[in-house]
């Protein structure tokens, strides 16, 4: 039981501190800080920028944030921590509300069951095993107050 609510605590550390990352970055110029991130020098190499798509009027950002030692010292298979922020591009206004979703696809081609993103000031986060070497693919649905669904897709490929 003590394992399983300092488990959630970390979890909840992480979503937090990741969020508060995001609001300071609205704004800024996500190509530059796309590479400093990917040369691990933001975040001290822990912060992973996957870029941006925009789908009928609405702009996701997403980032990853490498977890893997922490929910290791805790016996948890988790290694990110995946985040998405998302904007009316008309109204410049971010959508916090909403349900979202991500389907993580592995290098194999295997497409995993969808997790609902939790959200959290402004952003919409879960945390994901992504155990192999390889290009993972993330499938990311939201619907937000309009009911309109929307698809978004990022990448990233693991070292």
């Amino acid at each position: 039981m003590k394992r399983r609510i300092l488990g959630w605590a970390v979890a909840l550390f992480f979503l937090t501190t990741t969020a508060a990352v995001a609001q300071g970055m609205e704004g800024m110029d996500h190509g530059a800080h796309q590479s400093s991130a990917q040369n691990g020098m933001e975040m001290g190499g822990t912060m992973i920028v996957l870029g941006n798509d925009t789908q009928e009027g609405i702009t996701a950002m997403a980032h990853l944030r490498d977890i893997q030692a922490a929910m290791a010292k805790l016996g948890m298979d988790k290694t990110h921590h995946f985040m998405v922020m998302f904007k009316d591009m008309a109204s410049g206004k971010d959508l916090s509300d909403g349900l979202v979703a991500v389907k993580v696809v592995d290098p194999s081609g295997k497409k995993h069951e969808a997790v609902k993103l939790m959200a959290m000031d402004g952003s919409f986060g879960a945390d994901v095993a992504l155990s192999q070497k390889g290009t993972y693919r993330f499938e990311v649905g939201a619907k937000f107050a309009n009911g309109v669904k929307r698809q978004f897709s990022f990448q990233y490929t693991k070292p």
